[in-house]
Formats: C-alpha cells, sequence, structure tokens
C-alpha cells in the first residue's frame, strides 16, 4: 500500500471523506509535492503540518493523535 494511501486511511479515522483532499492540501501547499510522492523522509514534515491544521477544527487531542499515528508509519 503506498505511503498516502497509509496516511489518508489514519486521517479518514477522523476526517471521513475530507480526509483525502486534506492530504492533499498538505502536500501541495507545505511540502511542495504531489502526494503520491511522498516518501518515508517525509512523514515527519507531513506529520506536523497535520497537527498544525488539524487542530484548528478537530481540537489538539485529535490533532496530535494524527500526527502520533502517522508518525508510527516510519
Amino acid at each position: 500500500m503506498a505511503l498516502s494511501d497509509q496516511v489518508v486511511k489514519i486521517l479518514a479515522e477522523d476526517m471521513g471523506p475530507s480526509a483525502l483532499p486534506f492530504l492533499e492540501r498538505q502536500c501541495k501547499h507545505h511540502l511542495n509535492k504531489d502526494m503520491g510522492a511522498l516518501t518515508g523522509s517525509d512523514i515527519e514534515g507531513l506529520a506536523e503540518w497535520i497537527r498544525v491544521s488539524a487542530k484548528l477544527t478537530l481540537g489538539d487531542d485529535v490533532a496530535n493523535k494524527l500526527k502520533a499515528k502517522v508518525m508510527a508509519l516510519k
């Protein structure tokens, strides 16, 4: 399974169908790459951007949980 698919699966637990467009935005605007091009070296930066962005709508607890789950993919 592609790394991007693994991340979408994690995000979907709390974001539902918004997970895919959310990840696309994080990759495009913060990592300057297509989500299909994610590699293991992107995990740390991606996880932090997910935390920062998710915190705005889902709160600290959920954002921190999502970061931890994405970091576990490393």
